[in-house]
């Protein structure tokens, strides 16, 4: 509509709307006010505004007439294929001038609403698609505006950043002479529009819009477009706005004149309508040019995502080799039947009464991987989502069904941006994938992943199940639980074997259809290989060849593999009787000819021992060898070399192995392959598995101990990597699979054992280094399992005392100890191994007795002489531990007095501790969600963990028995027989109470017994309630009623009615087992929904716990001993025995690698070797023996609770646990002797140099001070006590700070500080009630007669003498949030620097940021006088404000940039060094250490030196230690621990800013 058309709206119309149809118009022809959405696409990435001008309307300014076929924004851009990906929108605004309300309105305003508008739509802001606005007239200014107040807030920078182009359709930029013209009107007819008055030529409203728009254009494509034809107004014409006017004349401005009026210029006839032509191909550049970059950018973001995804899932870059070799093997024309298969037909289209799962089956060899390609490629032809698979008999990585379906899942994600994303979440929420465990990845991948998404139609192609060492698991409860309401298709090929037939006649009909390949189906394709390869048969004519044809089809019985083969012999059939031999000797079937095959080997004059190596080789490796890598291999076998290996194979064993076009040798079927390893073929080419796996693993150690894998000559970092690119190609394969072949091996072979006895002996650490460069510890976990079995089949044939023996027993569990302790060291730097990790392995751990060559770090003062299963024990002097469970990222202890104690569950370390405000019962974290429970007799509290807040504090049911989440919901058991539950997305609102009974009439009876155990099991929705008198009791939660009986069998056969003391369901849904535990000390395990027994024994087991993936059952039994057994055997794996108190509970972690038991006031943290063991999946499909571990674990020793240097570094003082003060040896680590001893807990120790006085004060605030002396015999002991005495304030004392010279100490609280003389009396007390919290004091570094107290963003500088406040120093702003955990100055030549630690307010102690400031404001020139000072205290109550320049600069911190993001990157300050150099711990709990004053402003680096074990800070808040020159000491356990040199060993590491 025109901007400035005079004629009244009700009389406005178009010579064209005569011609409308009456159905075709709309009900409100000027279109609604707001943002309205015309149209959203599947998937935009652009969105279009379409703004009108003054008059007009958000549908009527862009249609011709009322009709919606002309409203083209709405009609034609959507259907324009150049605008598929374009979400169009439309703007409206009161702009009648005519019939709209009188009202102040401007642009401006305008402007504002469009920006809110856009700011608020959903549409717009919860995606980031680029914008592009076009305005018409007065709508380009209203655009303008918009625009400009955008760029004005930081709240829309985002949304600015968005807009990429701005269309102009005659806008008047300068104004327009005709709005002065229709202003006057108004004043005369209606009344005064500001928004007229603003159109105006020269108005200031245009000008300044005008005149700032320049400065925020920069960055976006510009748009005018103006008329050329007078607009006719009753009997005048105009130009409504010049050309002047109507463009910006900005350089990067694109300007465009149309054959168009004012109205004209943005409404249209037809699509043909050559002014809209103009528009859409500039719209079009636009839309073309935001979508090229768009979906680059989301193609360069899908790649990235892809790569994460192919880490996470661990599947191979490769996946479409498999594929194309089957699709060159296709010849063209043939498997064309099978797609018009009626079986194939409807399972492709999706009909709704065909099965989902489609499995065709054939003897061997006809083809069924060829016509899985052909399948894929007709599929992926049509455009339709296709994953696939092939399994490969005797390729580890290709014969598991774990790699089937991780590669599944990879493709999908491939194929589906919800898919990818759904996987990525899981990769982000930090969740673990056991990637050899197919039940796991089939849950977390599948049914709580994949299938719970939207995908479009997708269908599975899987080749050769029958060659997948697993395939059982695939049926149940995978196939056999399959949801046919989801989108998917299976295609599923497999030789026929009874028990395949088995497996799928159990699904049923309903599910799986069969399709047999028959002999009919598949000789017109054998038809025209056979005519195709005889051309090269030296015949007489045609007709020969046709018979031959003839003959081979007769007899092939549909057998492409025994067709090719025999192709293959006549191809080298010179002569007519040569031909008429072979036919006359042609086989019936594949034995045969595999027999013969290997008759015509041993004809062979020569080659007959590479032959034989060859095969075994080939049939025995994990997976196919390249043509380099069997090359490298042989070498070490046969002794020989061989330059053209790839003839060699063909013709020595071309017949039996295959070399494809990838260069990997194989088998040419797995046929065979079982041909060649039956024990019962009585030929020289036979392979014997125990000779062949000795054979090669006597290879891979002749490898593994030889020149290529020493180990470097020095210790330098990075050795491996510098040599690895000289390595043999055949060292991956031999590193990775030796130990596989080393367990299949014969026990009686001598030379393999002293050469294992050589590599664990010699080149074991470069080893190592090579495994952890791959970023995959997991091999060396096999490795330990895999030398247990070799060792045990040895000690049924040798001497346990066979030091070879001895020395493989050793490695078998340090390999797992290294994995355990050191996995997070050797992945960042797998040079470590050689000198960084050793010194902290047990002195007589069998890695420790390794030679390596070049020099390690010295570690002393520890006392560990051999690996301890428990990785910590936490002592609660406060009171008794009642509950304890582990989640995702903490696991928690709570205690009778109501403090839960919260720990992070990858190292141990305490994160923060909470008041539940009664005795603690139960805990439970709710999965991927920060959120734990507590649960008291009266109340339930649900937790924020991260923030420690409490979200949600409901009322306990009556004496409630077992507690759980399940899904958005809080499940509690009450001993009363009822559920009681909350929704916790509902405010923690609780639902009606849900009684339970034993029988199916539970609405009529009531059960009034007591339950004695109780357990929920959420993953399968059922309850199992144990009373005493009565069989175990099961409640289905889903339905609510009773599902039955189950327990333990008596002789009879009836169900025991024995009391139970402990019930536990495993969690994993796929395994539906439970485990009781009964009071005459019999453990069962029950398939309780079919009432069965499965095990039983003796056990005295009272509370049990069961591992997160199901694995494992853990039971506490009489006399503190813990036992693990394998859940679904009830094998015992593990048993501990410690200290005599009884069990209260136990935990799994969430990775089942640690288990936890509260007893007493202690928390046990165990780390047995078994569970890391057992947690990964044989590499084949034979079962591998588990022995039994006894272990016996000492009672908890005492702890080191305080330390303290003597300045000379001569000794090192300690304060422990037990109240004790005892003296180290610094060159040693060994404790010297007892000083003197508190009662209680030694929290704080000091030295004063001067008077060799040693201070120190425990938990209840007593404070010793004894002088001591050192004589040359004795060194230091105690001569006299000072004085004792005891601050009775009612906090905990939490610094000391002493000064000799003044006579005096303070001692300070969280809320107040007391100075003290030395002779032990109290001189002065401050209180700090209104602002209590954490202050530091420090000497002042100029003056011994002034101390400095820093608070919040302050520094308060006093004199010792009288306590005065003399000083008053401004710092930086104070930190939200955070809260001093350390204050260190130093001296720097005459620079005299502070450096501040920050932890988390009231949270975690770990260093959240770090200061440094100049300590000039601090000198004593600064000080005023004790005159001055009283008076200005007078007039200010913050007594003074140093405004020297120095003060200034104290104000900011100093390298503020880089020491932040030098923060992010530190866990805890150990001290200065020599140089001032920090010395830190960092996340990764390496110890580290950065030049302070080297800090350049582009770049923040720091050197790493030595990682130090997670579990030597396992349980404690604080970390003790100290650092003396270029030595670091730890407190650990009872020990001090001295890393000697450890400085010396640097790494550097850069930092981002």
């Amino acid at each position: 509509m025109s901007v400035l058309s005079f004629r009244r709206k009700d009389t406005d119309s178009s010579s064209a709307s005569t011609l409308l149809n009456v159905n075709d118009a709309v009900h409100d022809p000027r279109g609604s006010l707001g943002l309205n959405l015309l149209h959203s696409p599947s998937e935009p990435l652009i969105d279009f505004i379409f703004v009108h001008g003054l008059g007009g309307g958000s549908r009527k300014t862009w249609s011709k007439t009322s009709s919606t076929t002309h409203f083209w924004p709405q009609e034609w851009l959507p259907k324009d294929p150049t605008f598929k990906n374009v979400r169009v929108h439309s703007f409206g605004y009161d702009s009648d001038w005519v019939k709209g309300k009188d009202n102040c309105l401007n642009i401006h305003h305008f402007g504002k609403a469009l920006l809110g508008e856009m700011s608020t739509s959903p549409y717009l802001s919860q995606t980031n698609t680029a914008i592009v606005l076009i305005g018409h007239s007065m709508g380009g200014l209203v655009i303008k505006k918009a625009y400009m107040l955008a760029k004005q807030g930081a709240a829309y920078k985002t949304l600015t950043q968005r807009v990429h182009t701005i269309y102009f359709l005659a806008t008047p930029h300068r104004g327009s002479d005709s709005a002065k013209l229709l202003n006057n009107i108004l004043h005369i007819a209606y009344s005064s529009r500001a928004y007229v008055a603003d159109l105006e030529r020269g108005s200031g409203a245009v000008q300044s819009i005008n005149d700032e728009f320049r400065n925020y254009s920069a960055d976006m494509d510009l748009w005018s477009f103006y008329e050329t034809q007078k607009l006719k107004i009753g009997v005048l014409s105009t130009l409504i706005v010049d050309p002047e006017s109507a463009t910006l004349g900005y350089r990067e401005e694109k300007q465009m004149p149309m054959n168009a009026d004012h109205r004209s210029i943005c409404k249209f006839e037809t699509e043909t309508d050559p002014n809209y032509v103009i528009l859409r191909n500039a719209l079009a550049s636009t839309a073309q040019s935001v979508s090229k970059s768009v979906l680059k950018l989301k193609e360069r973001t899908r790649q990235t995502q892809l790569k994460d995804l192919r880490q996470y899932l661990e599947v191979s870059e490769k996946l479409e080799d498999d594929l194309v070799t089957s699709e060159d093997a296709r010849m063209s024309g043939t498997c064309e039947w099978f797609s018009a298969k009626e079986s194939y037909l409807k399972w492709s289209c999706f009909a709704p009464d065909a099965p989902s799962i489609l499995w065709v089956t054939g003897k061997p060899a006809v083809g069924k991987s060829v016509l899985a390609g052909y399948t894929i490629g007709q599929l992926q032809r049509s455009n339709a989502d296709c994953s696939y698979f092939f399994f490969k008999y005797g390729d580890k990585s290709k014969s598991r069904l774990s790699a089937c379906l991780r590669s599944l899942a990879f493709q999908m994600a491939c194929m589906n941006t919800q898919v990818r994303e759904t996987i990525l979440e899981m990769q982000k929420d930090g969740i673990k994938l056991d990637i050899d465990n197919e039940r796991t990845l089939w849950r977390s991948l599948f049914l709580c992943g994949i299938f719970q998404t939207k995908f479009s139609e997708h269908y599975w192609v899987i080749d050769a199940l029958d060659e997948c060492t697993n395939f059982a698991s695939l049926f149940d409860p995978m196939l056999a639980n399959f949801d046919a309401s989801i989108p998917l298709r299976i295609l599923i090929t497999s030789r026929e074997t009874p028990k395949l037939e088995k497996l799928f006649s159990g699904l049923g009909t309903y599910r799986v259809q069969n399709e047999t390949i028959l002999i009919a189906d598949t000789l017109p394709d054998i038809k025209l290989l056979v005519e195709a390869k005889v051309k090269s048969v030296l015949l007489k004519d045609d007709k020969d060849r046709a018979t031959l044809v003839e003959k081979i089809l007769g007899k092939s019985e549909g057998s492409f593999l025994w067709t090719v083969l025999v192709l293959s012999e006549l191809s080298n059939s010179y002569g007519e009787e040569e031909i008429n031999k072979a036919l006359e000797d042609m086989p019936q079937d594949m034995e045969p000819l595999y027999q013969r095959t290997l008759e015509l080997m041993m004809q062979a004059t020569g080659g007959k021992k590479l032959a034989k190596a060859i095969l075994t080789w080939t049939t025995c490796a994990t997976r196919p060898l390249t043509t380099k890598e069997l090359d490298e291999a042989l070498k070490l076998d046969v002794k020989d070399s061989f330059p053209r290996l790839k003839e060699t194979i063909l013709a020595l064993c071309g017949h039996l192995v295959t070399v494809d076009k990838l260069g990997k040798v194989q088998m040419v079927h797995g046929t065979a392959r079982e041909f060649l390893l039956n024990d019962d073929l009585e030929s020289e080419f036979a392979i014997n598995k125990t000779e062949a796996h000795t054979r090669i693993a006597r290879a891979c150690l002749t490898y593994l101990t030889g020149d290529e894998m020493k180990p470097p000559r020095t210790s330098r970092r990075g050795s491996a990597s510098n040599i690895l690119g000289k390595r043999a190609e055949f060292s991956v394969y031999a590193c990775t699979a030796f130990s596989y072949h080393l367990s299949k091996a014969s026990p009686l072979a001598n030379d393999v054992l002293i050469l294992v006895d050589k590599f664990l002996k010699s080149n074991v650490l470069s080893w190592i280094e090579v495994i952890a460069q791959t970023q995959s510890l997991i091999p060396l976990i096999r490795a330990a399992k895999n030398l247990r079995t070799y060792l045990d089949s040895c000690a049924a044939e040798r001497s346990p005392l066979d030091r070879s023996m001895q020395t493989i027993r050793g490695w078998t569990t340090d390999l797992i100890r290294i994995v355990a302790k050191f996995a997070d060291a050797l992945i960042t730097l797998p040079s470590a191994i050689y000198s960084l990790i050793l010194p902290f392995c047990p002195m007589e751990a069998t890695i420790r007795k390794i030679a390596n060559p070049g020099r390690r770090l010295s570690v002393v003062g520890l006392s560990d002489v051999q690996w301890d299963d428990r990785l910590s024990c936490i002592d609660f002097h406060e009171g008794q531990t009642s509950a304890v469970c582990h989640g995702d990222e903490f696991f928690a202890v709570g205690l009778t007095t109501g403090t839960i104690s919260l720990y992070y569950a990858t190292s141990y370390q305490e994160y923060k501790v909470l008041n539940h405000g009664e005795a603690v019962k139960i805990l439970r974290f709710k999965s991927k969600t920060g959120l734990m429970a507590s649960c008291g007799m009266k109340t339930i509290r649900i937790w924020d963990t991260c923030s420690g807040e409490t979200i949600h504090n409901l009322q306990a049911p009556q004496r409630f028995l077992d507690l759980a989440f399940d899904k958005s919901l809080l499940i509690a058991a009450s001993s009363k027989n009822y559920i009681a539950s909350w929704d916790l997305d509902n405010d923690g609102a609780q639902q009606p109470g849900r009684p339970w009974n034993d029988s199916s009439d539970y609405l009529n009876t009531h059960l009034r017994r007591t339950p004695c155990a109780v357990s929920i099991a959420a993953s399968h929705n059922m309850l199992a309630v144990a009373y005493s008198g009565r069989p175990i009791m099961l409640w289905d939660l889903e339905e609510d009623t009773y599902y039955g009986g189950c327990g333990k069998k008596l002789a009879s056969g009836e169900t025991s009615t024995h009391m139970v003391t402990a019930l536990i369901f495993n969690p994993n849904p796929n395994i539906g087992l439970l485990a009781a535990s009964y009071l005459d000390g019999e453990l069962v395990l029950v398939d309780p929904f079919n009432d069965q027994e499965l095990e039983s024994f003796r056990a005295d087991c009272h509370t049990l716990a069961v591992s997160p993936d199901g694995r494992l059952l853990a039971g506490g039994a009489g006399g503190g001993t813990i036992q693990i057994y394998e859940f679904d055997t009830l094998r015992l794996l593990y048993r501990v025995k410690s200290s005599n108190f009884f069990i209260k509970q136990l935990a799994f972690s969430r990775d089942s690698l640690h288990l936890s038991d509260v007893r007493g006031s202690h928390c046990n943290v165990w780390e047995p070797a078994v569970l890391l063991r057992d947690s990964v999946g044989d590499e084949s499909s034979e079962g591998t023996s588990m022995s039994f571990v006894d272990a016996v674990s000492s009672d908890t020793k005492v702890k080191v609770s305080a330390m303290v240097l003597h300045p000379k570094g001569e000794v090192v003082f300690c304060g422990k646990d037990d109240g004790s003060v005892c003296l180290y040896d610094l060159k040693t680590g060994t404790q010297l002797r007892k000083l003197y001893c508190h009662k209680s807990l030694v929290r704080i120790l000091t030295w004063w140099p001067q008077s060799d006085t040693i201070m120190s004060v425990d938990i209840s605030n007593r404070i010793f001070a004894w002088q001591l002396i050192k004589s040359q015999k004795d060194g230091w002991v105690a001569e006299n006590q000072l004085f004792q005495s005891r601050l009775d304030c009612g906090k905990s004392i939490i610094q000391v700070l002493a000064s000799e010279t003044a006579g005096k100490f303070i001692l300070s609280t969280r809320e107040s500080d007391h100075l003290w003389r030395i002779d032990g009396q109290q001189e002065d007390v401050r209180t700090c009630s209104d602002r209590p919290g954490i202050r530091k004091w420090i000497q002042h570094q100029q003056s011994p007669l002034h101390v400095i107290c820093i608070e919040g963003a302050a520094a308060h500088i006093y004199s010792w003498a009288d306590w005065s406040e003399v000083a008053l120093v401004h710092l930086s702003p104070e930190a939200t949030g955070l809260q001093l955990k350390s204050v260190t100055p130093y001296i720097l030549g005459h620079r005299w620097r502070v450096l501040l630690e920050l932890s988390e307010l009231d949270g975690s102690p770990d260093t959240r940021d770090l200061r440094l400031l100049d300590a000039a404001p601090f000198s004593t020139e600064n000080f005023p006088t004790h005159e001055d000072f009283s008076e200005v205290a007078k007039e200010r109550e913050d007594a003074i404000k140093i405004t020297s320049t120095e003060a200034a600069a104290a104000s900011i911190p100093l390298h503020g940039l880089q020491l932040t993001a030098l923060a992010h990157r530190v866990a805890h300050v150990i001290g200065l060094g020599n140089a001032n150099q920090l010395i830190f711990l960092d996340t990764h709990s390496w110890v580290c250490s950065a030049d302070l004053e080297g800090l350049s402003s582009s770049s923040v680096s720091y050197l790493r030196h030595f990682f130090v074990p997670y579990d030597w800070f396992a349980g404690t808040r604080d970390v003790i230690c100290a650092v003396a020159q270029r030595d670091v000491m730890f407190a650990r356990n009872n020990d001090v621990a001295i890393i000697k040199g450890g400085l010396e060993y640097a790494e550097e590491v850069d930092v981002e800013i």
